[in-house]
């Protein structure tokens, strides 16, 4: 199994607000050398008891016309709001 040394600093980052999985690659991307892909993380995340799936978002670019849907992430036993910016409540 690999180590996955980065779910503390997702534990910490998903205890203010929920986050789409891209948005938690870009600031993994600024805290480690070595930081996993976003479709890493869903997998990840998906496949660990302490996290939920608040729901998808589409993941929209200024350069890229074709979006598609991520997961948006959140702690379980935490309550969030279902609209962006995904607010803990």
């Amino acid at each position: 199994m690999a180590q996955r040394k980065w779910i503390p600093t997702v534990i910490s980052m998903l205890e203010k607000s929920g986050m789409r999985s891209v948005d938690i690659e870009l600031e993994l991307q600024k805290k480690f050398r070595h930081s996993p892909s976003a479709r890493s993380i869903t997998a990840a995340l998906n496949g660990d008891m302490r996290f939920f799936q608040i729901g998808e978002a589409h993941n929209c670019s200024l350069f890229k016309q074709k979006s598609h849907l991520v997961k948006v992430w959140g702690l379980r036993g935490n309550r969030y709001s279902e609209m962006e910016p995904y607010e803990r409540l």
